[in-house]
């Protein structure tokens, strides 16, 4: 059985949730940016030891490298939305490879995009092509931002997405649904997929079972085998994995 999971609020969570006994799991130059209860913590490690665990995440290359798992590194995760699989923290160039032939065919609208993206007031953050996979920036008004982008540049071989003041502009095909059926290509397992966001859909519709954390895909229905969503519990995710993998008898 794989286990696939989004980070970032669906697995982790940022300082702004701080409580005393938190462990960090995230530092950027001395500052502590995300963490996991004790609970989560003690949970990813069994679980871990029973079933394949993947993050699977929109972060950069060096924002997951970032990430120290109390679990320990994972063999397999896969960033950039898909665009890069990382095996013992190394990219996978068969992967990469794949990726590629949604990614180039789609650059030069990635381009242009970017280039209006820069000409906006609205726009207030450096416009990033990030691992050379898809165009990120921040927005005061996302969805205006977004709007305009549609109607001005018509693109057609790239999807456009918000999250928070946060906007991607990301080559068709790279997604988490196709990171998903990529793995299960490869490993032919019954998969358990967690996510809180849009970019989570995809990979959450194809699984074999979806575990919903409360954010923008609440109240969605998905897939035929889901759990509810979750309130605002940080150890929703990983509790819910302990009981499925309970039930199957893979952890006692």
């Amino acid at each position: 059985m794989l286990f696939l999971s989004d980070l970032d609020r669906t697995l982790i969570f940022s300082y702004k949730r701080l409580t005393e006994d938190n462990v960090c799991v995230e530092e950027k130059e001395g500052k502590k940016l995300s963490f996991m209860t004790p609970v989560s913590a003690k949970l990813l490690c069994e679980i871990s030891e029973k079933v394949k665990f993947i993050p699977v995440t929109t972060r950069s290359l060096e924002q997951f490298e970032r990430i120290s798992f109390p679990s320990g590194i994972p063999r397999l995760a896969v960033c950039d939305n898909g665009g890069n699989l990382l095996i013992n923290g190394v990219p996978d160039p068969v992967w990469r490879k794949r990726a590629e032939e949604h990614i180039l065919p789609a650059m030069a609208e990635m381009e242009r995009i970017k280039s209006y993206w820069e000409s906006l007031e609205d726009v207030y953050f450096e416009v990033r092509l990030v691992d050379g996979t898809f165009i990120f920036t921040k927005s005061h008004t996302p969805l205006e931002t977004l709007r305009l982008t549609a109607e001005k540049l018509c693109p057609e071989t790239v999807d456009l997405f918000d999250n928070g003041d946060k906007i991607y502009a990301v080559p068709k095909g790279i997604n988490k649904g196709a990171a998903l059926q990529w793995l299960r290509e490869r490993f032919g397992e019954e998969i358990i997929a967690a996510g809180d966001s849009l970019f989570d859909r995809e990979m959450l519709q194809k699984s074999d079972i979806a575990i919903i954390k409360k954010g923008e895909l609440t109240g969605e229905k998905l897939c035929i085998s889901q759990y509810s969503e979750s309130g605002d519990d940080p150890d929703y995710t990983l509790l819910t994995v302990k009981k499925i993998l309970e039930e199957r008898g893979i952890l006692c």
